[in-house]
């Protein structure tokens, strides 16, 4: 009998190869694939939208002015004065004036300028030492050092001159007044008709006399007032400036004044506040009557007004006979700003002549 045949590992051995090989060759599923294919795609996406968003967020800091390509600038002028710190802005536009706005919010009390825009070359002769004379007048210049007003008010009138305004003294019916520049606010009401008209005529000759005292570098205004105020206008038009006493200005003050005419009421709050709006040194005050007079708070204002702008306010009560009373809110006008009271007797002032 034949022996059974012994199995061959060989072949075994190549059986099992071949199912190892026909295993590795059977496809993939379909589904197996697509999902491959899906978590290629969500990560293509996930890292499409990370880079969109880093790109997005992501901006250069910007470095200096904050990345303005144009930023405005300007000139800024401190002065001391002995009434406090004054602060000019030349140039620039509005922005820079808004900067220089911010700035003057830290300041307790800065004076304020005179109506007029001011050129640079204004601004820095202001500073320079004082080497003008005054030109044909009868005025004592006493140089720019002294107390009673500060030398600001140089108006448009005048822009690109250079002058150099410095302090005179001048005075009007018996006060004198220290400055560069001077505003005249004179009472013209129906009750300075009076005595033949005598008030009206003796006022408007003190008037002249004291405005013909300034030189070419002070500046000065008149505002005659009844129930409402008259100011004296430019010879280039306009009322709402300072002007510098020039023979041009002063022949038309000249002419003003020889032409007013007394008549109707008295409001006396709204004459004074047109002349606080020149921004004046000194300011001086004429009024015949009491009546109707300035309460508390109008005073409080004036007063304000007056020290924002540091102006002195001289008083005049200015009527036939002797006086009566104390001068009232006439006199505590004055003292509230610095400045005297005089009562002027019109009579003693005829006699006189």
């Amino acid at each position: 009998m034949d022996p059974k045949p012994t199995p061959n590992r060989s072949d075994s051995s190549h059986g099992r190869d071949l199912m190892i090989r026909r295993e590795r060759t059977i496809p993939r599923p379909f589904y197996t694939r697509w999902s491959d294919h899906r978590a290629w795609i969500s990560s293509c996406v996930l890292h499409t939208c990370l880079f969109v968003s880093i790109a997005i967020l992501w901006r250069p800091i910007a470095k200096g002015t904050n990345g303005e390509k144009d930023r405005p600038i300007g000139i800024a002028v401190v002065h001391q004065t002995s009434n406090g710190t004054e602060y000019f802005i030349a140039g620039g536009s509005s922005g820079a004036n808004a900067s220089s706005n911010k700035a003057n919010e830290n300041v307790a009390t800065v004076p304020v300028a005179t109506p007029g825009a001011m050129s640079v070359e204004q601004i820095l002769s202001e500073l320079m030492p004082d080497t003008s004379t005054n030109i044909g007048t009868g005025a004592e210049s006493i140089g720019s050092g002294l107390a009673g007003g500060g030398t600001s008010g140089l108006s448009g009138a005048d822009k690109g001159e250079g002058k150099i305004l410095n302090q005179t003294k001048t005075s009007f019916l018996g006060l004198e007044g220290v400055g560069a520049s001077f505003v005249y606010v004179l009472d013209r009401s129906d009750s300075m008709n009076t005595q033949s008209g005598a008030p009206m005529y003796l006022a408007k000759r003190e008037l002249m006399q004291s405005i013909e005292s300034l030189g070419e570098n002070h500046q000065f205004q008149i505002v005659f007032y009844n129930d409402s105020p008259s100011p004296l206008s430019s010879s280039r038009g306009g009322n709402n400036r300072l002007l510098f006493a020039k023979p041009i200005e002063k022949s038309r003050a000249t002419q003003f004044i020889r032409g007013m005419v007394a008549n109707g009421s008295t409001e006396h709050a709204r004459a004074l506040k047109k002349g606080l709006d020149y921004a004046p040194d000194v300011l001086f005050f004429m009024t015949d009557g009491d009546l109707p007079g300035l309460s508390g708070n109008q005073l409080a204002e004036v007063q304000e007004t007056a020290t924002r702008s540091g102006t002195t306010i001289h008083t005049i009560q200015f009527r036939g006979g002797p006086q009566e009373g104390d001068g009232g809110w006439i006199r505590m006008l004055a003292e509230m700003n610095r400045g005297k009271y005089r009562y002027v007797n019109v009579e003693e002032m005829r006699i006189a002549e």
